[in-house]
């Protein structure tokens, strides 16, 4: 893996293509770059693929503050800036997907497309089946939770989170990529996120919609961490170019069909993003 550093802050990040425009994949939260891993091999072959480990996560360090979505924005802008990756296309999940959606929105000029999976608001955060977690996290007294952010969390819980992500046990259990993404993060990273919901709430509304880049969303219709049905209402407001509904899948689309959401995601990239686009 390579490294970025910003504010002071290791961020890791894995690039595979050597040619063809810029894509840049951003994880979801208690995950990391891995869950990509059949998409980035199969889009490096026309693409520059990157994929970043966002702060807490994978191999990237885990500071004690900044796991906001106007920080993680200002992460993602600034590597796409100090990489040179103007016209680039986005790739997200969950959070990964709040990131890439707020910068389509303020900074159209950088971004070619974005393909966003499970996209993370406060409305499809609150109608989760995590929602009531989400409620409490929220009222705690700041005083429990910086001292719950120096808790680590063990592997019985990165994997019970990882189960939800599943539709059946058994996709969960053949997933290659479970047992990596078992080692835990710091508290902090899930409970200042959910603690910043009401950030995510621009998500839900788009008045802007006219100077957005192409936007294609796709969602697991058996998703139990985020709202598939509130998901629907903000698409109705956003109005993407593009939507897909997919049944027998969750959280990680990516993982649980991964050659339908990789076919979408190219046919999708082909459309918006050629891959002569760029020498």
């Amino acid at each position: 893996m390579e490294d970025f550093t910003f504010d002071g802050t290791r961020i890791a990040y894995v690039r595979q293509g050597e040619s063809g425009p810029p894509v840049l994949m951003l994880h979801s939260a208690g995950s990391s770059h891995l869950i990509w891993t059949p998409q980035i091999a199969a889009l490096s072959r026309e693409y520059r693929v990157y994929a970043v480990d966002l702060p807490g996560y994978g191999a990237s360090a885990r500071p004690a503050d900044g796991y906001t979505l106007e920080r993680y924005s200002e992460l993602i802008r600034a590597f796409i800036e100090q990489h040179g990756l103007s016209g680039v296309g986005l790739v997200g999940n969950c959070v990964g997907s709040a990131i890439s959606l707020t910068l389509a929105r303020r900074h159209p000029e950088l971004i070619r497309a974005v393909v966003a999976i499970n996209p993370l608001t406060e409305s499809t955060a609150m109608r989760g089946d995590w929602g009531q977690a989400a409620r409490v996290a929220r009222a705690l007294p700041d005083s429990t939770a910086r001292a719950l952010s120096d808790w680590h969390t063990p592997r019985w819980v990165a994997r019970r989170t990882a189960r939800a992500w599943f539709t059946t046990r058994r996709a969960y259990r053949e997933c290659p990529y479970v047992a990596p993404l078992s080692s835990g993060f710091p508290a902090r990273a899930l409970i200042y996120l959910v603690r910043d919901l009401s950030s995510f709430a621009a998500l839900d509304d788009w008045p802007d919609h006219a100077d957005l880049p192409p936007i294609c969303v796709i969602w697991g219709n058996q998703n139990r961490v985020l709202s598939a049905a509130a998901g629907r209402a903000v698409n109705a407001m956003l109005r993407p170019d593009r939507a897909e509904y997919l049944d027998g899948c969750g959280h990680v689309p990516m993982l649980e069909r991964a050659a339908d959401v990789t076919a979408i995601i190219g046919e999708f990239l082909a459309a918006h993003l050629p891959a002569d686009s760029v020498p």
